[in-house]
């Protein structure tokens, strides 16, 4: 009898449903790695928003009130939605600052990120520095001479 070898249909039919299998778990994989990625990104985002509205109560010339705020805005090309509340410390003068941030369209149960701060009095009644630390040619200062803060006495001593 005079039989050729080769493949029968079963044999191909199981090769092709594990193929199948692997190419599946391959895509789940890639799919999985790219929702991360979107996640993280999201979250990263949220964080500076979230420091951003931190740095502004920080630079504000007042201490903020004691309450709830809420607000929107466009940052990356996307919506973003806030809270900020500020509550009263035990250390009088200094309020903590905690702001949550979400994507505008997720709930508000959601926040991808919480970020907590502390701003007081002294922060904000401190008076900008008016000291110019440039020494050299060109900057009206002298290479070598000692530097001296409005005010106060100059260095004396040793030089090194």
């Amino acid at each position: 009898m005079n039989r050729r070898r080769g493949f029968t249909l079963i044999e191909v039919l199981v090769a092709l449903a594990i193929a199948s299998m692997g190419l599946a778990a391959v895509l789940s994989v890639v799919t999985n790695s790219a929702r991360n990625g979107s996640y993280f990104r999201d979250r990263i985002l949220a964080s500076w928003i979230a420091q951003n509205k931190i740095t502004e109560v920080r630079l504000g010339s007042t201490l903020p009130s004691v309450d709830k705020t809420t607000g929107e805005l466009d940052y990356a090309g996307q919506k973003w939605k806030w809270e900020q509340a500020v509550t009263q410390t035990e250390v009088p003068g200094m309020r903590r600052v905690d702001v949550s941030v979400r994507a505008a369209d997720a709930e508000a149960a959601s926040s991808l990120a919480t970020v907590s701060g502390f701003v007081g009095r002294t922060a904000l009644a401190a008076p900008p520095s008016a000291t110019s630390w440039d020494v050299g040619p060109g900057t009206g200062g002298v290479p070598g001479a000692p530097i001296t803060l409005p005010g106060a006495p100059p260095l004396t001593g040793p030089r090194r």
